[in-house]
């Protein structure tokens, strides 16, 4: 059975539910994840997420600017996540973004 794939590479899903909502990513620093953060940020969601590579994602919170925020966490540890999951943005980020 073959599928029906699209040749078009630029297409995308699209998900404009998500706009102004906070998303949360974990391992979004790198790979998949970090694919996951760029895509949802650029439609216009406000993405806050978690990795244990804390250069990576201070740089990629920086590139994608005040609609995101990087903690550094390792999910493994358990209250750390909470933790994570319960930060707010400093004060440079975008006033009632969170």
């Amino acid at each position: 059975m073959s599928r029906n794939i699209s040749k078009d590479r630029g297409e995308f899903a699209s998900y404009p539910s998500l706009r102004d909502r906070v998303v949360f990513v974990s391992g979004g620093a790198s790979g998949l994840g970090e694919e996951f953060v760029r895509q949802l940020a650029g439609q216009g969601a406000r993405v806050a997420f978690v990795d244990i590579d804390e250069d990576r994602g201070a740089a990629l919170q920086r590139e994608l600017g005040e609609d995101t925020l990087f903690r550094p966490c390792d999910v493994r540890d358990i209250p750390a996540l909470r933790a994570a999951l319960a930060a707010r943005p400093t004060a440079s980020a975008r006033s009632g973004c969170w």
